[in-house]
């Protein structure tokens, strides 16, 4: 499933090189894990599998696409002849994703016609979310919100973890947000905030500041410029604390509340 915290992201610190270190050794890790399954356990087996969408997910996450897609294209392969309908679902999502990443839309669309989920479906959210992107790339916006709302319907449901329907109700706050509907993209960013599953979604401090900036930003366009204040003084006191002086997130906090006050 797509991770849409990147996409919060109002201006990122990219001079962490030790982050980027560490990023950079977990794939390693992942390529050592992936090769020590199909060692020991064969290309078809369930661990082989699992480890391989493990580190199809972080160069996803990475936005490491061409990788990503090769993964896929493997995985998918493989899990034809596999019984398991959890590994056969998500290797189609992946796939489909991974095309649409990659710009290559005939083929991402041709996944998404020739498979068909119903909630039934394991990876039912998934793939809402997957049929959710594409139709954003058509921008077809009614059929993208949509499915943004029946993956949404489909988490809450049937109780999945609550970073997952986190991350459905962010993207449907950035659709909304995207597509200029204001009033509809601050309750949304408002339900998050109100139910603390920002922490759920496990925001790193760039991310959260940059949700918390864009919370006070949709208050203050629907008429809520106390709390959008409260919030931006609040928001500033933190990043002070846990940002460096220089970060690009420091103008952008002091450019808001020089427009409110």
């Amino acid at each position: 499933m797509e991770n849409f915290k990147k996409y919060l992201i109002l201006a990122k610190d990219n001079s962490d090189l030790k982050e980027f270190a560490k990023r950079q050794e977990t794939i390693f890790q992942l390529e050592d894990a992936k090769s020590d399954a199909f060692n020991i356990s064969g290309p078809t087996s369930c661990h082989y599998i699992r480890t391989s969408n493990k580190l199809y997910d972080l160069y996803f996450e990475e936005e490491d696409y061409e990788e990503a897609l090769d993964i896929a294209k493997e995985v998918f392969d493989i899990v034809q002849t596999n019984p398991d309908v959890k590994l056969k679902s998500e290797a189609i999502v992946n796939l489909g994703m991974a095309y649409l990443k990659n710009g290559n839309i005939t083929s991402a669309k041709n996944i998404a016609n020739t498979y068909s989920f119903d909630d039934k479906n394991p990876k039912y959210p998934q793939y809402c979310l997957f049929k959710a992107s594409l139709a954003q790339t058509y921008k077809n916006k009614e059929e993208e919100i949509d499915f943004l709302q029946k993956a949404y319907r489909y988490s809450i449901e049937n109780n999945d973890e609550k970073s997952v329907s986190a991350n459905i109700l962010l993207a449907i706050a950035q659709y909304y947000e995207r597509n200029e509907i204001y009033h509809k993209a601050y309750m949304a960013y408002l339900e998050i905030f109100n139910k603390a599953s920002e922490i759920a979604l496990s925001l790193n401090e760039e991310e959260r500041f940059s949700f918390l900036l864009r919370l006070a930003n949709l208050a203050s366009i629907n008429h809520e410029k106390e709390f959008a204040l409260d919030l931006l003084n609040k928001c500033k006191k933190a990043m002070t604390s846990k940002l460096k002086e220089n970060h690009p997130l420091m103008k952008i906090i002091d450019k808001a509340l020089k427009a409110l006050e």
